[in-house]
């Protein structure tokens, strides 16, 4: 009972306020002179129009004065002198080989060592040091996808999840004594 009071209540307050805002209404005025229709309206129109069309007249208001905006004149700041120093020259890119750290894996270790040109791995060489079947199998695969990947970002070998998984650690340690 008391939310049906309260919503009651608050829907009264809502309405008065809405119907106690009040709007704008400019002064209007009726034309004195009838307007005459031109070549692009119809003739048939100008009798009805005419009577009916009022002007808007904004009210009365005092004009009010102006400030002209006042402009400061700045001079340009010096143009900069151009040196003609030469940038320097970028850091030689690594080249040689690299080893990352033995990795245990549930099949034994996984090592890897990169060799690297001008900042490219151009070859990729495992080492199962467990000498499992799987990693003789797998080793090879992984070698070839980092030299074309450039990166530690490949592929693991399917049926070879430790062994591949130790060989991306390791490799990454490659890459990243190698600063690539």
């Amino acid at each position: 009972m008391r939310r049906a009071v309260l919503a009651l209540g608050g829907t009264v307050a809502g309405l008065a306020a809405l119907f106690s805002y009040k709007t704008y209404v400019p002064h209007v005025t009726a034309l004195t002179t009838p307007i005459t229709p031109t070549e692009s309206a119809s003739p048939s129109l100008a009798p009805t129009i005419a009577p009916t069309i009022a002007t808007i007249k904004p009210p009365a208001t005092k004009p009010t004065a102006t400030k002209k905006p006042t402009v400061k004149k700045t001079t340009a700041p010096p143009a900069p002198v151009p040196t003609t120093s030469a940038p320097p020259p970028p850091p030689p890119k690594p080249s040689g080989t690299f080893t990352g750290q033995a990795v245990d894996t549930n099949y034994g270790p996984v090592q890897v060592q990169i060799t690297v040109s001008d900042g490219k791995i151009t070859q990729a060489n495992g080492d199962d040091q467990g000498g499992s079947s799987i990693g003789e199998n797998a080793i090879p695969q992984l070698n070839q996808e980092a030299v074309q990947a450039q990166s530690a970002n490949i592929q693991g070998v399917s049926g070879a999840t430790y062994t591949s998984q130790g060989y991306i650690q390791s490799l990454q340690e490659a890459i990243d004594s190698a600063h690539l």
